[in-house]
Parts: C-alpha cells; sequence; structure tokens
C-alpha cells in the first residue's frame, strides 16, 4: 500500500499581517525521516507607519516581500515562469516548494482594507483569510480538545488593541433538582481599543497608572520617554523608565478588563487551564514583569500552562495541529508549534507567619542527569525557576507548605511531565507572595516590592 497522502514529505507557508509586523511560518514534515520544522521571520511595518493609506501595497511590494522570504529560508517559493504573475512552485523537495500558501489579516491591523484588497489582487494563488474573534473561538476550541485542556485564556496584547478571550468548558445543570448535567463550551472576548495615539499617550498620566510605576523620574520625563515610545515602534528596550511604564501599563490594562468583565473572567485556574500570549507586549516584557502584569492585572490564582507566542506559530498553525488528519493543510506537530511553557502556581498564603519561610519544595527527575534535581520557593518572592532542557522525559514534584494552599484544587501536590514532542517546560512558577497583593501608595514603596519580588528569580 502506498504512503498515505497526509504522510507524504511535504510544506507549507503561512502569512500573518499583524500589528503593523508581517510574520511568516513556513512548515516542513518528512515523518519517515522523522524530520519536521518550522522557519519563522519577522519584517516591521512600522517604517511604513504614515504611509499605510498611500499605495504602498501593490503587486511590486508582495514580490519583493516574497522574493526576500526566499533568501531567508532558502526555500524556493515563486515560479518565475510567469514574470508578472504570481505563481508558487508546487512542492517538490525540501527547500524546493510548497503545497500553498495562506495569509491571514488581523482585522485590527491599520488600514485592514487596503492591505486586504492587494493581496486578493495580487495572485490567486494564495488563500487570504481574516483573523477576527471568529478565527480565535475556531482556534481556542480546538486547543481545547487537542491539548486536554478545560479552560483557555487568550490574550492579544498590543499597544492599541487589548483583546482577552475565553474559551471554557461548562456545565449546566437541568431539573427539578438540577440533577441532569449537560456540557458545552462557551467563548466570550473582552477588549479595550485606543482610537488614537493622543489619547494612549495621555493615559500615562492617569492616577490608575501611576499607582503600579516604581520608577521614581519627573512627570516630564515620564511623559517624554512614553510618547516616544509609542510614535516609534521599538523591537527591544533598554530604557528603565519605559520598561517600567509598559508593565504598569500591561498590568493596569489586564485589570481594568477584568473589573469590567468579572463575569467573563471569574475562576480561572480551578481546572486544567492554559493561557497564550500574543502581540507586541508579549515580546517587549521580560520574562518577570509579563509575568507580574498577568497575574496581577488578571488577579489569577490557581494552577496554568502559560504560552508566549512570540513567532505566531500557534496563532497561524495551531488549527492545523489541532485538526491532526483532517487538516487541508499540513500535518504538524505539537513539539514544533508550541513554544516552551510555563508551569504557573499562584497558592493562597494569607498567614502572616510565612514570611520568608519555604513555600514550596519538590525534585527534578530525568533520564539526562543522575540524581533528582532539588527545587524550592521562598516566601515573597515571586520565584522564576528555570527548568534543564534535555533529551529525557522529565518529571516535576513537589508539594506546597507552611500555609500555601490550593483552595481550589482537590490536592497541594504539583506534578507534572515535561516531554519533546509534547508540551515542553522551560520555567516553573511559584508565586510565594502573600494575598492580597497591593501596590503603592508610593512609587517607593512599589520599587521595594518589586525587589523583594524579584529576589527569588533563578533564571
Amino acid at each position: 500500500m502506498d504512503r498515505l497522502p497526509i504522510l507524504k514529505k511535504n510544506a507549507y507557508l503561512i502569512v500573518l499581517v499583524k500589528d503593523n509586523y508581517i510574520f511568516a511560518n513556513l512548515a516542513y514534515t518528512d515523518f519517515v525521516a522523522q524530520r519536521t520544522y518550522l522557519l519563522s521571520d519577522i519584517t516591521d511595518l512600522s517604517p511604513l507607519k504614515f504611509r499605510l493609506d498611500d499605495i504602498v501595497f501593490n503587486k511590486k511590494f508582495w514580490f519583493e516581500y516574497f522574493n526576500a522570504l526566499e533568501k531567508e529560508f532558502d526555500w524556493d517559493i515563486v515560479n518565475r515562469e510567469y514574470e508578472d504573475i504570481f505563481k508558487i512552485i508546487d512542492f517538490k523537495e525540501e527547500g524546493v516548494g510548497v503545497s500553498g500558501i495562506k495569509v491571514l489579516v488581523d482585522d485590527n491591523q491599520p488600514f485592514f482594507n487596503n492591505i486586504y484588497k492587494s493581496i486578493k489582487e495580487f495572485s490567486g494563488d494564495v488563500v487570504l483569510r481574516i483573523l477576527d474573534d471568529k478565527y480565535i473561538e475556531g482556534l481556542t476550541k480546538g486547543l481545547l480538545d487537542r491539548l486536554g485542556y478545560d479552560d483557555i485564556l487568550w490574550l492579544d496584547l498590543d499597544l492599541s488593541h487589548f483583546s482577552i478571550y475565553r474559551t471554557n468548558r461548562v456545565s449546566h445543570g437541568s431539573g427539578m433538582f438540577k440533577k441532569e448535567q449537560s456540557s458545552g463550551i462557551q467563548f466570550n472576548s473582552s477588549k479595550i481599543d485606543w482610537n488614537n495615539e493622543i489619547g494612549l499617550i495621555d493615559f500615562i498620566k492617569s492616577s490608575q497608572l501611576q499607582a503600579f510605576l516604581s520608577v521614581d523620574s519627573s512627570s516630564e520625563e515620564i511623559s517624554d520617554k512614553w510618547a516616544n515610545f509609542v510614535a516609534h515602534s521599538c523591537e527591544y528596550i533598554i530604557e528603565p523608565v519605559v520598561n517600567d511604564l509598559l508593565r504598569a501599563f500591561t498590568t493596569v490594562q489586564n485589570l481594568s478588563t477584568k473589573r469590567e468583565h468579572k463575569d467573563k473572567l471569574e475562576g480561572f485556574g480551578r481546572k486544567d487551564s492554559a493561557i497564550f500570549v500574543t502581540g507586541k507586549l508579549g515580546r517587549l516584557l521580560n520574562n518577570r514583569d509579563l509575568l507580574l502584569s498577568t497575574i496581577d492585572g488578571l488577579e489569577l490564582e490557581g494552577v496554568f500552562d502559560l504560552f508566549v507566542d512570540n513567532n505566531n506559530t500557534v496563532l497561524t498553525f495551531g488549527k492545523s495541529m489541532t485538526e491532526t488528519v483532517e487538516t487541508e493543510e499540513i500535518l504538524v506537530l505539537k513539539g514544533d508549534i508550541l513554544p516552551k511553557a510555563y508551569k504557573v502556581v499562584i497558592p493562597e498564603i494569607t498567614s502572616s507567619r510565612s514570611k520568608n519561610k519555604v513555600m514550596f519544595s519538590g525534585k527534578i527527575l530525568s533520564q539526562d542527569f543522575e540524581n533528582p534535581k532539588e527545587i524550592y520557593a521562598l516566601n515573597p518572592a515571586l520565584e522564576i525557576l528555570k527548568l534543564p532542557l534535555g533529551k529525557n522525559k522529565m518529571i516535576v514534584e513537589g508539594s506546597l507548605k507552611n500555609g500555601a494552599e490550593l483552595s481550589h484544587h482537590t490536592s497541594n501536590n504539583i506534578e507534572f511531565l515535561s516531554s519533546i514532542g509534547g508540551v515542553v517546560y522551560e520555567y516553573l512558577v511559584i508565586d510565594c507572595r502573600g494575598k492580597p497583593i497591593v501596590y503603592g501608595p508610593k512609587t517607593y514603596d512599589n520599587k521595594i516590592k518589586l525587589k523583594l519580588w524579584e529576589s527569588g528569580n533563578k533564571e
């Protein structure tokens, strides 16, 4: 019997236009040779920021883009026999051809209509789709089933558009005593949109945001640095003031969303849960600040996995991963699509007697090392424990101590498996801070608190 078509060598390209960037991910699979991987590229469109309403996105632009992508990936994509008509080279072998190209355009992308129309007119060989709420709903419902979660939060963190989506399994009782249970999947969204940069720049003066700052700078310096950051795109942050502003801004955005849509976000982390983060702020914030702004902004508790999708591999190929052999694109593996994960544990710690005590102790077991590795977490730190990455499976097990407890879980024990080809965990995060978390009242107080919370980092 000949090999199933879905298992034959294949390559597929998905391009995403979002947040004034073009993300390209090319998936290659050869299951017989056990060779599968993803190639990724990011193109910054911010230099064209003030020209996106001009005729920038035309046939010439897209030809030049795909020509440049060929060189970046060292992969033949464009069939040049047709001169000014864009045709793809049908997949032949590794490095030559693709079985298809799909372009996703985010519905929040500035000048969406111009970009969408330009791609539609560019080539009939390109499958064109819109990245909207319906797309996210289908993706997260698929992830729920494929990865075995009961509850997923999808955070799309951008300066101008802040969106939180939740997809979770729900049960409803019926009958006189509500003993008859029926289950289903619920999807909802919560959003904050800034219509212009002026409002976004002025927001830095709000008392709500000021309450989360820890850098002691003049109001003038803070306003100038924030305005410059908003107006000019950057790939990384070296200014401590801007870094602190971004952490505070993200925290307030999350907190505002949680307070306004409490009914939609309540109870997360009590079942098998995961958070997926995408968007520019997720790429700019360091590990600690992303965790602080997410945990404190959304007032999270319990246990969950965290995936930071900086290259948008889940956003582009997540549906192919969840559809498995039913996909019309390419069969991809979890290990190639999922970013390395954080296991986040947020227990209740209310006793003042827990100060400076061990809140968690455990060990790491793997055939990659001879003896188990001991790990621990101390109050009052947000402990970020970097886990060893090896070739073999890794088991992490431990338990909460000294008054730390997971009140909505049946046990205070923590145990999980990390494996290549499945979910690979890079960090274990134990929030050993006393609850509730309180910021302020002054900037200097926040500076001291953040220093204490940071002291446990073992990255």
